[in-house]
């Protein structure tokens, strides 16, 4: 897909969509306004951002160097988003997208020493390959509860920053990794059948830790990960809860979808042409899939997804009765980003009582 071709929905998509998430997940405003008036063009996009990321990061070395180990931190992690943000549509460009990617995850680990409570940085193994985490965990008596956050297609383990946030206030752990197709991993191992056996791979390594209850693990998707946590709690009867937020049931709409999410599955798949993608992921499916699940669910979603139609999560719910709650939000964007500061601490909530009860 060529940025002349999607050039027309640049707009469409900053005020219905980007503006939304990007505020939901911790950009600054005053970067989403300098951006939103410097960018013509689609093509203008990953270096806006990037030249953002690279003030905050400049910030952030001043920081340090002064002694302001906390307010470096939190320069880092803007830096981060910016960065993020920055490569997430850039299709056109793989190889600056993969450098984008690269400052990202390198402003991430700057920043995992100096948040509070501090990052640690994780590689587990799964197949013949790690993946690539972030474990932090409460200041708070051990062991303590522990949540893995599983992103989406276009997400990775580092724009969970929010959500952890949320959780570690509440004394829940948070693991943040890329699965295949996501993030670091990407370059290592492309989306496809099996995803949900890295969510297991992690819950293996996070049962081990001395400071993790392995009795409350619980897992968290976002949008995609939705659909490969499910999954994973359909095989592992050890997670104690699961959250899905923006999640996908199926492809039965995938002729639907906005033209920027199915170049998206066509690039995590490693796929020549959008039917090449589809012929990789469009079987997969939640049908008979969630009989076997029995921990307590909670499904989020927005009426007004332009992504994932709302009625898969009702879908989801249907066929998991007496164990599944869902929050359908009439006026929700996908991911309910527009009402994030809803939303998100309520799913924080919930996951403390689903754990507490565990």
């Amino acid at each position: 897909m060529k940025s002349a071709q999607i050039l027309t929905e640049l707009n469409a998509e900053v005020f219905q969509y980007w503006i939304p998430r990007l505020v939901a997940d911790g950009v600054d405003p005053n970067d989403i306004e300098a951006v939103r008036t410097q960018v013509k063009l689609w093509e203008e996009w990953p270096k806006a951002w990037g030249e953002r990321g690279d003030a905050h990061r400049a910030w952030a070395e001043e920081c340090l160097a002064a002694g302001h180990r906390i307010t470096a931190g939190e320069a880092l992690v803007r830096a981060t988003l910016c960065y993020h943000f920055g490569q997430i549509i850039a299709f056109d460009d793989p190889n600056g997208k993969a450098a984008m990617q690269r400052r990202k995850t390198e402003a991430f680990r700057e920043a995992s020493p100096l948040l509070r409570p501090a990052a640690e940085c994780i590689e587990v193994p799964w197949r013949n390959l790690t993946l690539p985490g972030y474990l932090r965990l409460p200041e708070t008596a051990k062991p303590a509860p522990c949540v893995v956050l599983v992103p989406g297609l276009d997400a990775t383990k580092e724009d969970f920053h929010t959500f952890a946030e949320m959780c570690l206030r509440r004394g829940i752990g948070i693991f943040a990794f890329d699965g295949p197709g996501q993030g670091e991993m990407r370059a290592r191992s492309p989306l496809g059948e099996g995803f949900e056996t890295s969510i297991v791979a992690v819950i293996d390594y996070l049962a081990l830790r001395p400071e993790i209850d392995p009795r409350r693990i619980a897992i968290l998707g976002r949008s995609l990960g939705g659909h490969y946590v499910l999954r994973a709690a359909a095989i592992d009867t050890r997670v104690a809860a699961t959250v899905v937020f923006g999640g996908i049931y199926d492809y039965s709409y995938w002729d639907s979808m906005p033209p920027l999410v199915r170049e998206g599955f066509r690039q995590a798949l490693g796929a020549a042409t959008e039917k090449e993608a589809y012929a990789l992921i469009g079987g997969n499916t939640l049908d008979g899939c969630l009989k076997n699940v029995h921990c307590p669910v909670l499904v989020v979603h927005g009426k007004l997804d332009r992504i994932i139609p709302w009625k898969q999560a009702v879908r989801m719910v249907d066929e998991m009765p007496g164990r599944a709650a869902l929050i359908l939000d009439e006026d929700g964007v996908h991911c309910c980003h527009n009402h994030a500061i809803r939303y998100r601490p309520a799913m924080a909530d919930w996951l403390a009582t689903a754990l507490r009860a565990a």
